[in-house]
C-alpha cells in the first residue's frame, strides 16, 4: 500500500508518504509564502525522492484543518488535483483526531484536551473523554481567557504546548498537571497510526473545518 499524506493547515507544512507499507518520506518545512506557489513542486520533489510515481499512489490523504481556511483550501485543491485524474482515493483527517490518538491508550485522566495554535496567543482546542471520543466541539480560545474546565481534576493536555501557555495554564491550576507535547507532525503520527492499524476517522467529503473565533461564555 501507498499513502500520500500532507497537511497545510498552519505555516508548518508536514508531508508523509508510506511506500509499500514502510514510511519513506517525512518532511516538516515553515512555508513562510503561500502554498499555492510552492505545494505542487514540493509534492512532487516529494515523489520523486521516495521514487513514486502518482499512479502508484492507492490514497492520498489531506488536512482538513482546524488551521488556516485557505491553507486547507489549497491543501485540498492540491489532492483532487493530483487524484482525481488518477482516480486515486482521496480521504480527509482531523487533525484533533491525530493528536487524541497519539496519547497512551492506558491514561488514567477523564478528559483529554487537544490543542493547535493559530495565531500569536490564539489556539483550537477540542475535548475528548478518557475513551477518546470527542464531548465538545472544535472551538477557540485565547491565553487571556482560559475556559474554566481546564482547571477541572483529571485532565490532561495534548498538542501545540508553547511554555507561555504551559505557564498560563499552571498558574491557574495549582494541582498536578499532565501535558504531552507533540512530538511529530500531524502526518507522520496518522502515518505511523495507519501502519500500527489504529482506526482513524476520515471521511471523503472534504469539507474545511472552520472554527469561529469565539466560543460560548459558558465554556
Amino acid at each position: 500500500m501507498n499513502i500520500l499524506a500532507f497537511d497545510t493547515s498552519t505555516e508548518k507544512f508536514s508531508i508523509s508518504i508510506l511506500k509499500n507499507n514502510k514510511v519513506v518520506l517525512n518532511l516538516t518545512k515553515i512555508l513562510n509564502k503561500t502554498y499555492s506557489k510552492f505545494l505542487i513542486p514540493i509534492l512532487k520533489k516529494s515523489l520523486e525522492k521516495s521514487k513514486l510515481d502518482i499512479k502508484e499512489i492507492n490514497y492520498i490523504l489531506i488536512s482538513l484543518g482546524p488551521g488556516s481556511f485557505t491553507g486547507v483550501r489549497i491543501g485540498i485543491a492540491a489532492a483532487k488535483g493530483l487524484g482525481i485524474p488518477h482516480k486515486i482515493n482521496i480521504s480527509g483527517f482531523n487533525n484533533m483526531d491525530i493528536l487524541v490518538n497519539s496519547i497512551d491508550n492506558n491514561i488514567k485522566e477523564k478528559r483529554i484536551v487537544t490543542i493547535i495554535k493559530s495565531k500569536k496567543s490564539d489556539y483550537y482546542f477540542q475535548v475528548f473523554d478518557s475513551k477518546k471520543k470527542p464531548i465538545k466541539k472544535i472551538s477557540f480560545f485565547s491565553i487571556n481567557n482560559l475556559p474554566k474546565f481546564f482547571f477541572n481534576k483529571n485532565t490532561v493536555f495534548t498538542g501545540d504546548l508553547d511554555i507561555e501557555l504551559i505557564k498560563e495554564i499552571k498558574k491557574k491550576k495549582k494541582k498536578k498537571i499532565l501535558f504531552y507535547k507533540r512530538k511529530f507532525s500531524s502526518t507522520c503520527t496518522l502515518i505511523n497510526l495507519i501502519k500500527e492499524k489504529h482506526y482513524i476517522n476520515m471521511t471523503k467529503s472534504l469539507n474545511p473545518i472552520y472554527v469561529y473565533s469565539h466560543y460560548a461564555k459558558n465554556n
